[in-house]
């Protein structure tokens, strides 16, 4: 036992599915809640630095980074790490042992992410630019659009193959729900509660400015989305023309 790399407690083939089953699920969980982070802080990064580069002013201030590792990161993190199984996980090819967790060839994906997220919120500071001009507002719309396209990011991070445009449906995973909604009620409640939206040197929003944030949070996840379903598609054509 104590040299052993395995120990079979029983020779039962439903046990050893199950052992298996989990072990996946364990290995995919890590991976999902690396991936969401790694996503969600290079989008925060990206877009510091293309506003800086741009001479656009700084659309997100010390504490509202802050904020954003607080309500963003930690609990849909800890909700991907309890994620169940998804379908069809004993059908996939065993991984190779020596792989780490992020493969080199996910990194691409993973910037790729990062990118649209950060382009939807960059677009939404410029909107914020051109109606209000450098300051607190036009930050503030940055700053909630980044909010809402990191949390929606986390149901995206659910699975690398299935999703809301895909046939066939995920497990429901009621922690992650709670976290992402929870979340975002703590940023509404960041922009509407007097004190907190002064500690956090927030501006008011108008309806139009709340849409144009929602919009902001709901773009990106409908493109990463809608890329799961096209790289099914390819798969499909792709053994097709192999058979």
């Amino acid at each position: 036992r104590q040299t052993a790399s395995v120990v079979l407690e029983d020779d039962e083939v439903s046990t050893m599915l199950e052992a298996i089953r989990r072990g996946r699920t364990i290995h995919g969980n890590i991976r999902r809640s690396i991936r969401f982070i790694l996503a969600t802080n290079l989008s925060e990064i990206m877009v510091v630095l293309a506003a800086t580069a741009g001479g656009l002013g700084q659309p997100l201030q010390p504490l509202q980074l802050l904020w954003i590792n607080l309500i963003s990161d930690v609990f849909p993190c800890v909700a991907l790490a309890v994620e169940p199984p998804e379908p069809g996980v004993l059908h996939q090819p065993p991984r190779d042992p020596h792989e780490p967790i992020i493969p080199v060839t996910q990194l691409g994906r993973v910037a790729g992410e990062a990118a649209i997220i950060s382009t939807s919120a960059l677009a939404a500071y410029g909107y914020g630019l051109a109606r209000y001009g450098l300051g607190p507002r036009a930050g503030t719309i940055a700053f909630t659009s980044l909010v809402a396209g990191q949390l929606l990011h986390a149901w995206s991070c659910r699975s690398e193959r299935h999703g809301v445009f895909t046939a066939e449906a995920l497990p429901p995973n009621r922690y992650l729900d709670a976290a992402v909604l929870g979340s975002l009620g703590l940023q509404i409640a960041a922009l509407l509660v007097p004190g907190l939206r002064s500690a956090l040197g927030l501006g008011r929003l108008s309806l139009t400015d709340g849409l144009v944030c929602g919009l902001g949070g709901i773009v990106p996840f409908a493109i990463n989305e809608l890329r799961k379903l096209w790289a099914q598609d390819a798969a499909k054509r792709e053994r097709a023309r192999v058979q």
